[in-house]
């Protein structure tokens, strides 16, 4: 009877154990990381009156830090909150037309900030595929140039909004994991940056 009994225990604790998702069971794992990709932005005006008659948009390069805690949930479930911070070397212009004055409005985006959470599937062990919302913003710095002038002044504007997008995560260790997503911010001003970002995180 032992040679029944030890064996199907053993069996039946290596299936109870989790897969790292949640190492103890109801306690929250927190974990933080960095990550990198790409940003695009849409040329606005940024309060100037008239109409954008050319622009042109530089995808720049987006990079951050995050920190987050993932939530116990149901089987197969994946669940987290987390806030991150950032920087982006994108650039836009676009030249705004009003009563036959041209201004060219350039910016410069800069530090930017999220709060989001995380709700998916994680249907195999260390993946984990789920949507993503939330809200945040981005300081950005603003040039506009007289064309006929050529006189300019600077100013900078806080671009917010609604956050949503997709991504999947993998752990690739017990306390390391990967991650691809991609973000979109509803921000004022048709400014919307999309990003598609690769990062790295640990868990404790």
């Amino acid at each position: 009877m032992k040679h029944i009994v030890y064996p199907a225990a053993a069996l039946l604790a290596g299936l109870a154990a989790p897969s790292h998702a949640q190492s103890v069971p109801f306690v929250p794992d927190i974990y933080m990381g960095l990550e990198a990709g790409t940003g695009e932005r849409s040329a606005s005006r940024f309060g100037e009156p008239g109409t954008i008659t050319g622009s042109d948009e530089s995808n720049g390069v987006d990079y951050g830090a995050f920190v987050g805690i993932e939530l116990p949930v149901f089987p197969m479930g994946y669940m987290a909150l987390e806030a991150g911070v950032g920087d982006s070397t994108g650039e836009t212009t676009a030249i705004v037309s009003n009563n036959g004055t041209d201004r060219e409005v350039r910016s410069q985006a800069r530090f930017n900030w999220s709060g989001t959470a995380r709700l998916g599937l994680a249907p195999l062990p260390g993946f984990a595929a789920y949507g993503i919302a939330g809200y945040g913003g981005e300081q950005v710095d603003v040039t506009v140039r007289d064309v006929a002038t050529g006189a300019t002044f600077d100013s900078d504007d806080s671009m917010d909004g609604i956050i949503y997008g997709l991504g999947a995560r993998y752990m690739v260790g017990q306390d390391v994991g990967v991650r691809a997503e991609y973000r979109h911010r509803e921000a004022s001003g048709a400014y919307d940056p999309e990003q598609f970002m690769i990062g790295a995180f640990v868990s404790f």
